[in-house]
């Protein structure tokens, strides 16, 4: 199987990723449920406005994230790791992606 068609498979399965964010050197991590799109090889995460992770985020920053799963065992842990630009996009609900 293809890397990026393994990768997709792997991330539609799942439902949390970790996201970091620094600013003024400051850093903050938080997790949030997100939707992964993957035609765009993109994450669209849901978050307040008022959490700190949104107001260090602002309109555009560079972030870190994980994603893994939640296996009951932890032998078969697995996971992957990222850098990005996020983006606020605004909808009938605010989205972070």
């Amino acid at each position: 199987m293809e890397t990026l068609a393994a990768i997709n498979l792997w991330l539609a399965k799942q439902h949390v990723v970790t996201w970091c964010v620094c600013k003024d050197e400051e850093m903050w991590c938080a997790n949030a449920f997100y939707y992964y799109d993957t035609e765009r090889v993109a994450f669209y995460v849901m978050s307040e406005d008022k959490t700190r992770h949104a107001q260090m985020t602002g309109q555009q920053a560079k972030v870190a994230g994980t994603g893994n799963g939640q296996p009951k065992n932890l032998a078969p842990v697995r996971g992957g790791q990222c850098l990005s630009l996020i983006h606020l996009r605004r909808s009938r609900r605010t989205k972070l992606c």
